[in-house]
């Protein structure tokens, strides 16, 4: 049985290069910072200091945070299968909408059971679309990458045709639906904030998936195929199930993202209302090395950048798109461990030195 100590360690080890892969990351955002003319040391460090200056500012953080455990969360639970879900922005979007229906249109019912009801509309059309996505692959082969980025533009379209016909509010001037049912409302933990109970859920669905992936069976299955899908066949598992469900969980875990933004913090479907939700859970679970529950603390770490970034921008004429591109040098980073290798042990500047130089080096001679 392993001590705590030597959980902490390997704890450790398994952050070491996902924390260097971030580091990178601020760094190479700064260099592209520099490059468009502004100072990254006086960005940076108003970026963390202003994320918690005021406790409304914290609050913006874990609420800019919330919508990236869930959709960091679903992408980590497919990664471990050995899947690529591309498609959470599409499954978030038909859980929004669902959410947004369901909650507008359900009329009568005490909050204890409308708000659960549009609740897991949502996480329903999430794990409905992603089972879609396991069933093309299952019975016609189809590659996750090709039909999780084809549903997503059906669905943006889909959703749009919705809020902007036979669902848009009437008077409204802009795509959106009816205001949802009071409820329907998930609450707010603090007034005058986005902050909701929603980060809650994100937060025990965090822990819960990971006792399922390191203590259960289905976990167990998870991960055998994710690591080696001929053995898994072999050992005698469905692989096929098991992609159905890990997909399904997924898409689920993504149509919550968009059911916590409708029924907490947007009240109703407006046309072209999500931040790239779907597309920044990718960033999330690959700085947590795919893990669950660490994709929770990846999320904060975003939410500490994109809320000090909009609160930036709102005091300077910083552009708070800078965020995505960190975004995206930490997939870089993290999909290249061999590139971190390199950099942080300058292996590419040995490799380059001449056999003999290299084999003085070696020997200490002066």
């Amino acid at each position: 049985m392993h001590s705590w100590k030597d959980t902490c360690k390997a704890a450790l080890k398994a952050a070491k290069k996902p924390a260097l892969a971030f580091l990178l990351a601020l760094i190479a955002g700064g260099i592209m910072i520099a490059i468009s003319g502004y100072d990254p040391f006086w960005v940076y460090y108003q970026v963390f200091a202003l994320a918690f200056s005021s406790a409304k500012n914290i609050a913006s953080v874990f609420a800019q945070a919330t919508p990236l455990m869930f959709t960091g969360i679903g992408y980590a639970i497919a990664a471990k299968c050995g899947l690529v879900n591309l498609g959470l922005e599409g499954q978030m979007l038909s859980g929004a909408m669902t959410s947004a229906l369901l909650g507008a249109y359900l009329r009568g019912l005490p909050m204890v059971i409308h708000l659960p009801i549009a609740v897991l509309g949502g996480a329903v059309a999430g794990a409905f679309v992603g089972g879609l996505t396991a069933f093309l692959k299952n019975r016609f082969g189809a590659r996750e990458i090709i039909t999780t980025v084809m549903l997503n533009e059906i669905i943006a379209l889909l959703v749009a045709y919705m809020c902007n016909g036979p669902f848009r509010a009437e008077g409204s001037i802009w795509g959106m639906t009816e205001e949802v049912q009071s409820t329907a409302v998930i609450g707010k933990l603090m007034d005058n904030t986005q902050l909701t109970y929603a980060i809650f859920l994100a937060l025990l669905l965090g822990i819960l998936l990971e006792f399922v992936l390191k203590k259960s069976t289905l976990g167990y299955k998870m991960q055998v195929i994710g690591q080696n899908i001929r053995a898994a066949k072999t050992a005698g598992i469905n692989v096929e199930r098991i992609f159905l469900i890990s997909f399904a969980l997924s898409g689920a875990l993504a149509g919550l993202c968009g059911s916590a933004m409708i029924l907490g913090v947007n009240f109703k479907f407006i046309d072209g209302f999500s931040d790239s939700y779907g597309w920044s859970g990718i960033s999330v679970a690959a700085l947590a090395a795919y893990d669950p529950l660490f994709s929770v603390v990846s999320a904060v770490l975003f939410g500490i950048l994109k809320a000090g970034a909009m609160i930036l921008n709102r005091t300077s004429n910083v552009p708070k798109e800078f965020v995505s591109v960190i975004q995206a040098f930490v997939v870089v980073f993290v999909a290249a461990p061999r590139m971190v290798d390199a950099i942080t042990s300058f292996g590419w500047l040995k490799r380059r030195l001449p056999k003999k130089q290299a084999d003085k080096e070696k020997g200490g001679i002066a």
